[in-house]
């Protein structure tokens, strides 16, 4: 029997308060590391992969007519792919401020769209450099991909509704600032975000659709989990540690007590 195995241990120490309270402070922290890892990280893994194939499911199919894809549900046109006939009224009507693309700082250039049906949408002609002048696009059919109206959060940045550049795709705040220039017409619910290039010349830059991937979410459950392990097992040495450091004083009382508790 080796000399660690030898020790005679005191789990006493256990259930003093300071103790108590030690063991609710490391059960809470092991216990946050595993909400980080499986009621955080795992949840948002599946969920970019559920939305991956959604994203690839709209986008890559067949595109169809924007008028008719705006008059289904909202939740369930982001991404689609969509095509339109008609003209651009305004090709340069507001700029959504600090965009980035390709390590360049921009804009995302932003006209004003009319169906040959007589629908107003807005489509995002791409990113440019804030110095660039935006060349004129090509008139006639368009192919991108709807996407969502982009509201503020809670601690966004406002709409000043001044000049020409805004912080966010956000229809309602477009149409409320170009209310006159739009004739007291709707703009469409969602917006185009242009893919073709080869209708328009390669400036302003079509902004491309966002990585499929899964993302670092399940390197970092995996990361969470093992901080959750680590702690496990650095607490329960301590604890051994701890226990096998018994006061001499108490042993030498243990064994004094021997002979008499054993009739000796």
């Amino acid at each position: 029997m080796s000399a660690g195995d030898s020790i005679e241990r005191d789990w006493s120490f256990l259930r003093e308060p300071f103790w108590i309270f030690s063991h609710v402070f490391a059960l809470s922290v092991v216990t946050a590391f595993l909400f980080f890892c499986f009621g955080w990280q795992v949840p948002r893994h599946f969920a970019r992969v559920d939305e991956n194939v959604l994203i690839e499911a709209r986008a890559f199919g067949e595109p169809i007519d924007v008028v008719d894809a705006i008059d289904e549900p909202i939740d369930m046109l982001e991404f689609t792919a969509v095509s339109a006939s008609g003209r651009y009224i305004e090709p340069a009507l507001v700029r959504v401020a600090n965009r980035s693309q390709k390590g360049q700082a921009g804009d995302w250039l932003v006209g004003l769209f009319e169906t040959s049906t007589g629908e107003l949408v807005l489509v995002n002609r791409g990113f440019i450099t804030r110095d660039a002048v935006p060349s004129d696009p090509v008139e006639g059919e368009l192919l991108g991909w709807l996407r969502e109206s982009r509201e503020r959060e809670r601690f966004g940045a406002t709409d000043t509704g001044e000049g020409d550049r805004i912080p966010r795709l956000d229809i309602d705040a477009i149409g409320d600032r170009f209310e006159d220039r739009l004739g007291g017409r709707d703009l469409a619910p969602m917006w185009i975000q242009l893919a073709s290039p080869t209708l328009e010349t390669s400036f302003p830059e079509p902004v491309p659709l966002p990585e499929l991937n899964s993302g670092p979410h399940l390197s970092y459950a995996v990361q969470w989990f093992i901080f959750a392990a680590l702690g496990l097992i650095v607490y329960g040495l301590l604890l051994r540690k701890r226990a096998g450091e018994r006061p001499q004083t108490a042993v030498d009382e243990a064994v004094e007590d021997y002979p008499a508790s054993h009739g000796v």
